[in-house]
């Protein structure tokens, strides 16, 4: 069903979607200045809250698979031009290719840190409740004109998971029919094939955001219940991630 997701049961999900934002914003910008013994303390820290949280399901695990290889990848890649620009430095290169490791793996973490904090967001709220606290942001600069935003931002939270999960039902066809083409030719071949078929869903979502009246100004119009205790919380946890700066 479009525009709809399930939160996991579990608190985090009842806490008011702009605090969530909020606070994945200041996480995220720490994540760039925090040393790296702070790092691996918000990193442990978003770990345990995922296991609370339940995200570490068999469900998710694609997805967090396909995260994983993306983290790993750039760290890679960083390693490696590190280590392909010492060719043009004196030895000793032990102490060097140390270092070159560690800034990979420090940039690794910082991916991952912002990968786990936008993954955090995008399971424990609708893409309906971050639509509404968007347009509660934006109302000030864009007026009755923020609900467009707010409709674009549900959409794209929609069709992310939705393109993932085509991608992966496209390659699980292929391997299953074993086409007689070569491996340029498939490679070439999933692309296209994902892309009809979202396109074929595109009209469904369509259809389906205006016979629930999504697409008026007046089903963005946000109204959040006031959440003392949370925002309470959430400014002591802000807290205590500026003092990681200190660490």
């Amino acid at each position: 069903m479009p525009l709809q997701h399930t939160p996991p049961p579990h608190w985090i999900a009842l806490v008011d979607p702009r605090l969530k934002i909020l606070l994945a914003g200041c996480f995220g910008v720490l994540a760039w200045h925090l040393s790296p013994a702070a790092l691996a303390i918000l990193g442990t820290c978003l770990w345990i809250l995922c296991l609370r949280a339940e995200f570490f399901s068999r469900t998710h695990w694609p997805m967090l698979r396909s995260y994983g290889m993306f983290v790993l990848l750039w760290g890679l890649l960083k390693f490696g031009l590190d280590a392909m620009a010492l060719l043009h430095t004196p030895p000793p290169y032990a102490p060097l290719l140390r270092q070159a490791a560690a800034d990979a793996g420090l940039l690794a973490g910082r991916l991952g840190i912002l990968i786990a904090l936008g993954l955090i967001l995008a399971l424990s709220s609708s893409p309906r409740q971050l639509g509404l606290a968007l347009s509660w942001f934006l109302r000030p600069l864009l007026g009755r004109n923020s609900w467009k935003t707010a409709l674009s931002l549900a959409l794209m939270i929609h069709f992310l998971p939705l393109a993932q999960r085509t991608l992966m039902q496209v390659r699980e066809s292929m391997r299953l029919r074993r086409p007689r083409r070569s491996r340029w030719q498939c490679f070439l071949l999933v692309p296209q094939a994902v892309l009809r078929v979202l396109a074929q869903k595109t009209w469904t979502q369509t259809v389906a955001v205006a016979a629930r009246g999504l697409d008026t100004p007046e089903a963005w119009v946000p109204s959040f219940p006031p959440q003392p205790l949370a925002w309470t919380g959430g400014c002591l946890v802000a807290a205590m991630g500026l003092a990681l700066l200190y660490l």
